[in-house]
C-alpha cells in the first residue's frame, strides 16, 4: 500500500465538515484533518459591539454547545469587570452546563458512536429495528437534560437566563423540585445505557501522551479550576503562553500544539484522567466492574469516559438540586472585584477546554475578542494518532476501505464539532 493516498471524505456522524486525507509513502505516513466548514469571522462580528451582546452571539456559534459557550462568554466579561456572582448564581449556571454536557454525550455515543460497534452505518439501519429500547432509553436521558436546561436556562437550545452579573429569571421551587423528581427513574435508565455501552470493546491503540483539562482537588470540574498540563498545574489565565496555534493551508480551522510542539488532547478523556478520584462512588463501581482504569492513554477510551460522565454529571446535579430544594431562598447578589481590561474564561465544554477572552473599553465595547474550541485543540492530535492507526494496521495487511472505516471511527472517538473550530477561508494554493 506504499505510496497511496487514503482519503476519508465527508466523515460521517460527526458535527460539521471534516475530510481526512493520509499519505502514505515508502519512508513515513501523514494526516491531514482538513475542516470543511465555511467561512467564520466570528471574532470579528463581536468587535466594536455593547459587552452585554456578546454572550447571545457568540453563543450561536455551536447549536449543540450553546449553553457552555452562553455561560463562558459571561464568566469572561465578569471577569473583564470584576464581578463575581453569589455561590448559588455559580451552582445553577453549572446545573445548566451539565444539562448540555448530558445531551451532547448522549447524542455522541448512541446516535454517532454506537452504529460502529453493532456493526452497521446508521441508528436507523440496524439500531431502530433491533435495538429499540436503546434509542427510547437515550432519547429519554436525552430529553430529562433538554429540561434541565430549559427549567434553569431559560429554553432548552439558546438558554437566555445566564447574563453578566447574574440570572435575569431565578429558578423556582417548583423548577427544582420537578426536575428532581424526575431524576431518579432516568439515572436508572442512564446507568443502562451507560452500561451497554461500556459493555463494548474498543481498541487500546493508538496512544496520546498529553493530555489538557480544568482540575480541582475535590470535583471533575467544568467552570473553575486550574489547568492541567501533562500533570502541571497551571493558572487558567496563564494558559494561552502554553499553546500555540498552527495556521494549515489545508484546513478553514485552525490547529493547535503544546509550545513543544507536540500535539495534546482535550475532552471527557483528559478531565477523568485529572480527575478521576473525584468521581462518585456509582462510576467507580461502574469502572471496577467493566475494568476501566485512569489515567489511561488510549484515544478510543474517550468514548467510554463520556459515558462514564453522563453517570457523573447526573449524581451531580442530583447533588445539586437537592441542596437548592432543601433551601428558603436563593442567593442572587453579585460583588465587586478587581475588574481588568482584558477577561478571560477557561472551561470545560463536552469536548474539552474552551476559552473565552474579551477586551471592553471604557465605553463597555469590545475591544479584543477570542475564542479556542476543544476541536481546533484536537485537530493535530487526530492528525498525529491517525498515523500512527494507519501505520498500526498497514503491519497487519489491512485494505484501504477496512483502513477509511478505522480512520473515521478513530475520528468519532474524538467527538469533533468543526462548526465550532472553523474560524477563515482557506487558503488557495
Amino acid at each position: 500500500m506504499r505510496g497511496k493516498t487514503v482519503k476519508a471524505k465527508e466523515i460521517t456522524r460527526i458535527e460539521g465538515h471534516l475530510d481526512l486525507e493520509v499519505i502514505i509513502s515508502e519512508d513515513k505516513v501523514r494526516a491531514k484533518a482538513m475542516a470543511r466548514e465555511g467561512t467564520r469571522i466570528l471574532e470579528k462580528v463581536l468587535i466594536g459591539r455593547d459587552y452585554w451582546e456578546i454572550p447571545e452571539i457568540a453563543s450561536r456559534m455551536c447549536g449543540v454547545c450553546n449553553a457552555i459557550h452562553k455561560v463562558t462568554a459571561v464568566m469572561a466579561i465578569e471577569n473583564a469587570l470584576g464581578i463575581e456572582p453569589s455561590p448559588d448564581i455559580q451552582l445553577i449556571r453549572e446545573l445548566i452546563v451539565i444539562g448540555g454536557h448530558i445531551q451532547s454525550h448522549i447524542l455522541h455515543l448512541f446516535y454517532f458512536v454506537l452504529p460502529d460497534y453493532l456493526g452497521t452505518s446508521s441508528i436507523i439501519n440496524n439500531i431502530m429495528r433491533n435495538n429499540l429500547e436503546i434509542v427510547r432509553d437515550a432519547m429519554r436521558v436525552k430529553k430529562w437534560a433538554n429540561e434541565l436546561v430549559e427549567r434553569f436556562g431559560g429554553r432548552a437550545v439558546h438558554p437566555v437566563t445566564p447574563v453578566v452579573g447574574g440570572l435575569s429569571k431565578l429558578p423556582t421551587r417548583e423548577d427544582v423540585l420537578k426536575v428532581l423528581k424526575k431524576l431518579k427513574d432516568v439515572k436508572n435508565v442512564a446507568n443502562r445505557l451507560v452500561e451497554c455501552l461500556l459493555e463494548r470493546s474498543f481498541l487500546d491503540f493508538p496512544a496520546e501522551k498529553n493530555f489538557v483539562s480544568l482540575r480541582e482537588s475535590n470535583d471533575v470540574p467544568l467552570l473553575r479550576g486550574f489547568v492541567s498540563i501533562c500533570g502541571e498545574n497551571v493558572v487558567s489565565e496563564n494558559y494561552l503562553s502554553y499553546v500555540k496555534c498552527v495556521i494549515e493551508e489545508y484546513s478553514t480551522a485552525p490547529h493547535f500544539v503544546l509550545r513543544t510542539n507536540e500535539s495534546f488532547m482535550v475532552g471527557a478523556l483528559a478531565r477523568l484522567n485529572h480527575n478521576h478520584e473525584n468521581l462518585t462512588e456509582l462510576v467507580k463501581e461502574l469502572c471496577a466492574r467493566y475494568n476501566i482504569g485512569f489515567p489511561n492513554q488510549a484515544v478510543f477510551a474517550n468514548n467510554q469516559a463520556q459515558a462514564l460522565e453522563i453517570m457523573h454529571f447526573i449524581e451531580k446535579a442530583e447533588e445539586i438540586l437537592t441542596r437548592f430544594a432543601e433551601k428558603n431562598s436563593i442567593g442572587a447578589y453579585s460583588r465587586s472585584v478587581e475588574g481588568k481590561q482584558i477577561g478571560i474564561a477557561v472551561t470545560e465544554a463536552p469536548r474539552g477546554l474552551l476559552i473565552h477572552q474579551y477586551g471592553i473599553n471604557e465605553e463597555g465595547k469590545i475591544t479584543l475578542a477570542n475564542i479556542i474550541t476543544p476541536t481546533a485543540q484536537n485537530l493535530k492530535s487526530i492528525e498525529r494518532r491517525t498515523e500512527d492507526l494507519v501505520k498500526e494496521f498497514l503491519t497487519k495487511g489491512i485494505d484501504i476501505e477496512n483502513l477509511r472505516k478505522e480512520i473515521e471511527k478513530l475520528v468519532r472517538s474524538y467527538d469533533p464539532c468543526l462548526s465550532c473550530a472553523a474560524r477563515f477561508k482557506k487558503i488557495q494554493q
